[in-house]
């Protein structure tokens, strides 16, 4: 029986922990590990014509990394109620492809990690003895997705905290979704911001009755079931725009280049990890805004990261180049508007950031000015990335750009853009007649602790 692949923490690689040990890890360090090891899928899946679906991908990738711990027929369950929607990936013009990972009950890319997260955590957590509750304080879209994925399991008690800042609050259509979960689900009202929200989960995970009572668990956006997730959504776009290049677009090798703005948790991580399982993607573009002069520390994390793996590649197989584009914030509804007149696509804010930047390098006016620049996110930073600056090898790549946020989120950036609301998908249908508010508040985390005990 082969055991999974381990990981070890960059801060001390003496510990190194088996990928289902990792999985109850309750703070973001579980984002300092990556794996000793990194599995390279055979070329019968890479290569495979017609190109297998996502449920297929997901297979390959998490039974590469999970090996026998979890049987193969146990595995396809588990991928098979994660992943019931569709994954959508189509050219928007002849060298440009989105992934739409917005079809999930949270319209969101994060409904991808939340809902195999929620799976995961009923395979293993249950066989404990104790009663399992989800502790979680996150953004709308990530409490919005884990929220509607644990409502799936009626005997996993989940508790989210949300900021009641009014500059933080929460959409109506979002706030509205609460009121239509299950009993076993519970959302908090703070009055404070995301942070205090995040610090009160810190300190009531660390009180000793909490511990003693029952078996806590604290996702993340980081936590490696979101990050795996995403090394699906990576391979399966790769492979699908692969078996379609020749076709579409008469390029018979494309250099495949993934587009994602920084902001958004583990996309870099994904691709790197996706290329270095086998998949043909040879570059990244990723976007900050322009006022962030420093993306190594503003997204400190997420960089650190991203370095991480870099440095981790075998030299023969080296990490994708990224570059990096800082943008300015008022061209974003021009570049949704462009993008609407030239393709008839709605895109949302996030990714008219990374299209804006595709066309600059693809047009060739990508000289630095003060709200275009460019610059390499690589360990050798002195020079811009080979498929950058090679105008060859810019012919032939086509950019794949997921969409991670159903553009309605937007409806107003949206609206202004393009003139259109984008439509609402039925399972996030607003009605205004229903005013209520989520009920429960909590000001303290004495207030959280007392109300978990009372579950138990």
């Amino acid at each position: 029986m082969q055991p999974s692949i381990s990981f070890y923490n960059v801060k001390d690689p003496s510990v190194c922990i088996p990928l289902e040990t990792l999985l109850k890890i309750n703070d973001e360090e579980g984002g300092d590990y990556i794996p000793r090891q990194i599995p390279i899928l055979p070329d019968s899946l890479i290569y495979k014509n017609p190109p297998p679906s996502f449920r297929d991908v997901a297979f390959e990738v998490f039974r590469s990394f999970f090996r026998d711990v979890i049987p193969e027929s146990d595995l396809y369950t588990l991928i098979a109620r994660a992943f019931p929607f569709r994954v959508p990936v189509f050219p928007i013009d002849p060298r440009t492809y989105i992934i739409e990972l917005t079809h999930g009950d949270g319209g969101s890319y994060t409904d991808f990690g939340a809902r195999f997260t929620a799976q995961l955590v009923d395979y293993f957590y249950q066989r404990s003895g104790k009663p399992v509750h989800i502790l979680f304080a996150g953004t709308e879209c990530e409490t919005l997705s884990l929220a509607k994925a644990f409502s799936e399991f009626e005997d996993i008690h989940a508790t989210f905290l949300y900021p009641k800042d009014p500059k933080d609050a929460f959409q109506p259509m979002i706030k509205q979704q609460f009121l239509l979960l299950p009993e076993h689900i519970h959302i908090f009202g703070v009055n404070g911001s995301l942070a205090d929200c995040k610090a009160m989960v810190q300190e009531t995970a660390a009180d000793a009755d909490i511990a003693g009572s029952m078996e806590l668990f604290i996702p993340h956006a980081v936590h490696i079931g979101y990050l795996l997730s995403q090394v699906c959504c990576c391979m399966y776009a790769a492979l699908a725009v692969l078996s379609r290049a020749g076709y579409d677009n008469n390029i018979e090798r494309p250099q495949l280049i993934i587009g994602t703005p920084l902001k958004q948790p583990n996309a870099l991580n994904a691709a790197v990890l996706a290329k270095e399982m086998g998949a043909p993607i040879n570059g990244c573009i990723t976007t900050v805004n322009a006022a962030c002069r420093i993306p190594e520390k503003d997204y400190e994390e997420e960089c650190k990261r991203f370095r991480m793996l870099y440095a981790h590649s075998a030299p023969e197989r080296c990490a994708p180049e990224v570059a990096l584009f800082r943008f300015n914030q008022d061209s974003v509804l021009e570049a949704m508007r462009d993008c609407k007149d030239r393709t008839g696509c709605i895109i949302s804010p996030d990714i008219a950031t990374v299209w804006q930047g595709w066309n600059a390098v693809r047009n060739g006016s990508v000289i630095a000015d003060e709200h275009n620049s460019i610059e390499s996110l690589c360990m050798n930073t002195g020079s811009l990335p080979r498929w950058v600056s090679d105008e060859h090898t810019v012919h032939s790549c086509i950019t794949i750009i997921p969409e991670i946020t159903h553009p309605v989120f937007h409806s107003e950036a949206v609206r202004t853009a393009t003139g259109i609301y984008p439509s609402v998908p039925t399972y996030l249908k607003y009605n205004p007649q229903i005013t209520d508010e989520p009920a429960l508040e909590c000001s303290s985390a004495k207030d959280l602790k007392e109300w978990l005990l009372s579950l138990v």
